[in-house]
């Protein structure tokens, strides 16, 4: 991006506020010096105002059709936006504006809409059914293009209050998302790098098998053969650096344990993981070969971690639960980092759903760095509790759980997990065991690589839901890798 210099921000009553900007053509010389100019008022702004999401041309006197945002993890660029959809249901919020800097205003949006937009390759994007915040800032921003000010928008009496109120109204109106884009990025520089960096590619005959542009995250190149070592390696690092050394203890169904478990040791830390009688062996001996003492409580993993409350409760142990503490879907937002960071942008990304740590973290990330793309969560049919839990928005927790994926067979929801996904995923799809067994043949077929049911399930959405994919650009997480030879047999060479 050109360096520009810097132009200055409009402001009420400039006449260029009141014109209708022109749609953009991409032949136009100007146009990258145009969008680096308008990114650098904006960064300009928020640094030293400390707020500021997003700036249309106008503002700062080009008459064109272009938005710059930055939602905390980077510039987004939206040419010729258009908004293609807008809910029936309205809300009122409090609004701040750059042209306007003295005073806020209470204006009426509508709760969603959904937009399409060009990037700066001049790839056509859609940006479906956004959540409030977003909805309100986007509205906000065409009506910039379209001449309309916020205060044209004011509703109800005492609608215009000074700027002093702004923290108070503005921004206490606005959601605050547990997980932090911050924390994500600095999180890069903590995370044993052992887990760090893994490879990322277009596997041109599983695309072709498949119908889209497929990219597979391999998270199993690693010691633990799992992601899951990102956040657990920062959760153990950052408690260390805090002076928090109390014993540790954990439930989980073998990829989370170990995990753990290897943080553990390499932080000299005690740890005591719960997995059920039922979880596979093989995850069980790694997690005691890797330092952990494990007892074994309960028909499912939701027994087992009964089983470790119940511990942590009795000794003063320190309980940890993934999907709960912020810090473990924090570490894993580092993979949407290196997704966006080597392949550039994606029409979807699939993630399976366990505890929802993996799909949280990397959603967060997503939906702030390439908020075009849909964040699609997979749940296994036997297990759904975490997919209806979000859906209804009250949690579901059923008797009991029916999949041959382990790592994602969550029968009772953690709810700061279910409230994470708010406004970080766009759906949540079920695929049957069938399509599990179904694209880990296609995966060792394809790519040459044993993963496990739940480290699968992204490829099975695709198999299972195929008009939702077919000639898009999709990337998936290969979260796992932790087979026996017996169910290398069973589900994939037989």
């Amino acid at each position: 991006m050109t360096s520009p210099d810097l132009r200055p921000i409009l402001t009420v009553p400039h006449p260029v506020l009141r014109e209708k900007a022109l749609s953009v053509s991409f032949n136009e010389p100007e146009l990258a010096v145009e969008v680096a100019a308008l990114h650098a008022a904006l960064n300009d702004f928020r640094a030293r105002m400390g707020f500021g999401r997003a700036i249309a041309a106008p503002q700062i006197g080009i008459l064109k059709r272009l938005i710059a945002l930055n939602l905390g993890a980077g510039p987004v660029t939206l040419i010729n936006p258009s908004i293609t959809w807008r809910s029936d249901e309205l809300f009122e919020v409090w609004d701040d504006c750059l042209s306007i800097p003295n005073v806020v205003v209470r204006v009426q949006r509508h709760t969603s809409i959904s937009l399409t937009y060009q990037d700066e390759q001049g790839r056509r994007r859609e940006w479906l059914n956004l959540p409030p915040d977003l909805s309100e800032l986007l509205q906000h921003e065409i009506d910039h293009l379209d001449g309309i000010l916020m205060t044209d928008r004011a509703h109800g009496p005492d609608a215009l209050q000074p700027m002093a109120r702004h923290a108070e109204l503005v921004g206490e109106g606005r959601p605050r998302h547990r997980l932090s884009l911050e924390n994500i990025r600095q999180s890069a520089g903590v995370i044993d790098p052992v887990f760090l960096n893994s490879p990322q590619f277009n596997c041109e005959p599983l695309s072709a098998a498949l119908g889209c542009e497929l990219t597979l995250k391999l998270e199993f190149t690693n010691p633990i053969r799992s992601f899951k070592g990102r956040g657990a390696s920062y959760l153990i690092r950052q408690l260390t650096a805090q002076g928090d050394h109390r014993l540790v203890v954990c439930g989980s169904a073998g990829n989370f344990g170990q995990a753990m478990a290897y943080a553990c040791r390499a932080a000299g830390r005690d740890i005591v993981i719960f997995a059920s009688v039922n979880a596979n062996p093989l995850k069980v001996e790694r997690m005691r070969l890797l330092g952990a003492e494990v007892r074994q409580a309960g028909d499912d993993f939701d027994a087992a971690k009964e089983a470790a409350q119940a511990f942590a409760h009795e000794t003063g142990a320190l309980m940890i639960e993934d999907g709960r503490q912020e810090a473990v879907s924090e570490g894993h937002g580092t993979i949407g980092m290196e997704l966006l960071q080597h392949a550039g942008l994606y029409d979807a990304i699939t993630i399976p759903l366990g505890n929802g740590a993996l799909l949280n973290g990397v959603g967060r990330w997503f939906k702030a760095a390439s908020p075009a793309t849909r964040v699609v969560g997979v749940s296994a049919s036997g297990a759904s509790a975490m997919r209806e839990s979000w859906q209804t928005g009250q949690l579901v927790q059923p008797q009991s759980v029916n999949t041959i994926a382990d790592g994602i067979a969550v029968r009772v929801p953690i709810p700061e997990a279910v409230a994470d996904m708010q406004g970080s995923v766009d759906s949540v799809l079920l695929v049957d065991d069938a399509h599990l067994i179904q694209a880990m043949k296609l995966l060792y077929r394809h790519a040459g690589l044993l993963v496990e049911p739940s480290g699968a399930a992204g490829v099975a959405a695709l198999l299972a839901h195929p008009p939702q994919f077919n000639g898009k650009k999709v990337a998936t997480i290969l979260c796992g890798s932790n087979l026996t030879e017996t169910q290398i047999r069973e589900w994939i060479l037989n």
